[in-house]
């Protein structure tokens, strides 16, 4: 499946920014919907317009098949990166705009800051979810 990288930034930076702005509220607060309604609508083209087989992994199958891979940089100091080529779309979309001003290598990301996004991704959902039932 062909993916289309500019609609597929588009949406994940929309589902960013309204997760972003979820952050700060509690679940219940009418200030919310807007930003359920987004999310709603960003849900829905991810069924109709589904942007590979990936979208649908578990963070726990996600964080399994992506290695970190021992680097070294220019400069001879070591590092622990995730390669960009192992992150599968969505989720490396998802993760560049979630991580746009993170420092990083040409070859990929800091593991630290994937390992990061995957835990905040749980907790985005988790509160997501909770606004969800209010």
């Amino acid at each position: 499946m062909a993916v289309n990288l500019e609609s597929l930034w588009q949406r994940e930076r929309a589902r960013r920014a309204a997760l972003w702005n979820l952050e700060g509220l509690r679940p219940g607060d009418d200030r919310a919907k807007p930003h359920l309604n987004i999310l709603d609508e960003i849900d829905r083209q991810d069924l109709e317009h589904p942007h590979g087989d990936a979208q649908f992994m578990t963070i726990e199958e996600l964080r399994a098949s992506v290695p970190e891979t021992p680097y070294e940089s220019s400069d001879g100091h070591h590092f622990v990166i995730v390669l960009d080529q192992h992150i599968p779309q969505v989720w490396r979309t998802r993760f560049e705009a979630a991580n746009a001003l993170a420092e990083r290598f040409s070859e990929g990301s800091y593991a630290h800051d994937w390992r990061r996004f995957l835990r905040v991704w749980i907790r985005d959902m988790e509160h997501l979810a909770a606004h969800r039932l209010s």
